[in-house]
């Protein structure tokens, strides 16, 4: 009876209004169920624990002979929030509890623990024990927004000081100060609007060492929430390399490539895990020898249970 009004008479006009104003809401609803809102929540006294797994393998070629080196890193972290900041964000700690890295190369395999008493007897070590002494034991403070952009990030005096007496410190440039060093304290930074399955955005950082400067951009892509309820997110790192024309060893870039997945718990606003893997090939020159080098690397960041 309904589609036999539609069909005859002023009652057809209407009942087309009525149908496609409905549609419209309906469409309308729809799509604003599907965006999502990435935020990090914190309260005073939250104490999220972290490790941090590194893996890295390195193989030089010198004159047609390959030289591989593995280096593995461990790291226990916590990210502290101790108050709640003006601007809406958090006053939050960044704290490492212990590193341990191994080294397996031409000269042999070497084991450092921050939490060691003695240092290693053997000169590379003893180099070792002293970075990963700092890391170790490292420490520092800023405001996190709910975006998770993090600003006014100040190591603390100790961590400054153990890094400053590392060996070659005086070579380590941004690497040795808080702006270089407030990626940890946040992995990702997200759009201030809502998002839509597909969207993609982009964070850049700059680092500069004493072969030049180091120009990190990822691209993340919004790919929804799995079975478990995470929020899914891909990441595409890309590399750029501008050297320094005096540094002793002179580094050209020629190829890097990656991705990564995050996987964030939105509705508690934290960061459950992210790995990212890189693959890089340069291009080195160190007293008028050519050397070509490439680095593949896994990073993963995980929040313990």
């Amino acid at each position: 009876m309904a589609a036999k009004l539609l069909q005859k008479g002023p009652h057809m006009k209407l009942g087309k209004k009525l149908f496609f104003a409905a549609l419209a809401i309906v469409i309308g609803v729809s799509a604003a169920q599907a965006q999502t809102t990435l935020r990090y929540q914190f309260k005073e006294g939250d104490k999220l624990p972290y490790v941090m797994e590194q893996k890295m393998k390195m193989t030089m070629s010198i004159m047609g002979v390959e030289i591989d080196t593995t280096m593995n890193m461990d790291m226990q972290m916590s990210l502290n929030v101790l108050e709640k900041a003006k601007d809406g964000g958090h006053v939050v700690q960044f704290k490492v509890a212990g590193a341990k890295m191994v080294m397996d190369g031409p000269t042999g395999k070497v084991t450092v623990d921050s939490t060691d008493k003695n240092e290693p007897d053997d000169p590379v070590g003893k180099i070792l024990y002293g970075l990963v002494k700092a890391i170790g034991t490292m420490e520092m403070k800023g405001t996190m927004l709910p975006t998770g952009e993090t600003k006014d990030v100040k190591l603390s005096e100790e961590t400054a000081k153990a890094l400053a007496n590392v060996p070659g410190a005086d070579k380590l440039g941004d690497a040795a100060n808080g702006d270089a060093l407030k990626s940890m304290l946040a992995s990702i930074v997200f759009p201030n609007e809502a998002i839509m399955k597909g969207k993609t955005w982009t964070n850049k950082t700059d680092t500069k060492t004493q072969i030049g400067k180091t120009t990190t951009e990822n691209t993340y892509t919004y790919e929804g929430a799995d079975q478990n309820g995470l929020e899914k997110i891909g990441v595409k790192p890309s590399i750029k390399i501008d050297a320094d024309p005096n540094a002793d060893v002179k580094i050209k870039l020629k190829n890097a490539k990656g991705t990564g997945q995050i996987l964030f718990d939105n509705k508690n606003g934290r960061l459950v895990e992210s790995t990212t893997t890189q693959t890089m090939q340069m291009q080195l020159n160190a007293m008028g020898i050519d050397l070509d080098q490439t680095i593949q690397q896994t990073t993963t960041l995980r929040l313990k249970k």
